[in-house]
């Protein structure tokens, strides 16, 4: 927390307008193409990097609404590394893991899209994922990494535009959207 305090602002292209992106993409295919019967809400929460301050907000103004037996939660965050990853687990005090269910059903959805993900790491870091996970809720954090399995640029001034990935940011979005069909078909 002190290096970011003590750092300029980086320019946050991976790390987080390509979750940004992924949204605006799976917005597009939504509004194109909405689901029978799933209900899909798109949530851009932000400030991440001071504890995750817009996602507690929102989970306190609207988890109480969302029925835990039936709500998943994928965090989509710094998706423009070459490589997408789902993590097991994370947090900065203690990993708390991911539902296992939950995350095999989107590693087949990865495979359905023919999406190679890294699917054995766990995080001592924190996303708005850990929110919704330690609010009950199936939840699934995807992200991306190169091949030392650390996100591109991670809070670097180089985390530029011309240094995502962009396939990996339409994977990632591929990968979702598959989810929803799959969830929406109740399989």
């Amino acid at each position: 927390m002190a290096d970011i305090g003590l750092r300029r602002v980086t320019p946050g292209a991976n790390d987080n307008a390509t979750g940004v992106a992924t949204l605006l993409s799976l917005a597009h295919w939504l509004a194109a193409s909405p689901p029978a019967r799933t209900r899909v809400i798109l949530v851009s929460a932000g400030s991440e990097e001071s504890f995750m301050e817009g996602m507690v907000r929102y989970a306190e103004r609207h988890f109480p609404e969302l029925p835990r037996d039936r709500t998943k939660v994928i965090c989509v965050d710094t998706v423009g590394s070459p490589k997408l990853l789902l993590l097991l687990g994370e947090g900065m005090l203690g990993i708390r893991d991911y539902s296992p269910s939950f995350h095999s059903f989107l590693m087949d959805c990865a495979r359905d899209v023919g999406a190679d993900v890294y699917d054995d790491l766990r995080f001592r870091n924190a996303t708005d994922g850990l929110i919704a996970l330690k609010a009950g809720f199936d939840a699934a954090m995807l992200g991306s990494a190169d091949e030392y399995r650390i996100p591109t640029n991670y809070h670097w001034p180089t985390d530029t535009a011309d240094r995502v990935d962009y396939s990996t940011v339409a994977e990632a979005a591929r990968l979702c959207a598959r989810a929803i069909e799959r969830i929406d078909a109740g399989s």
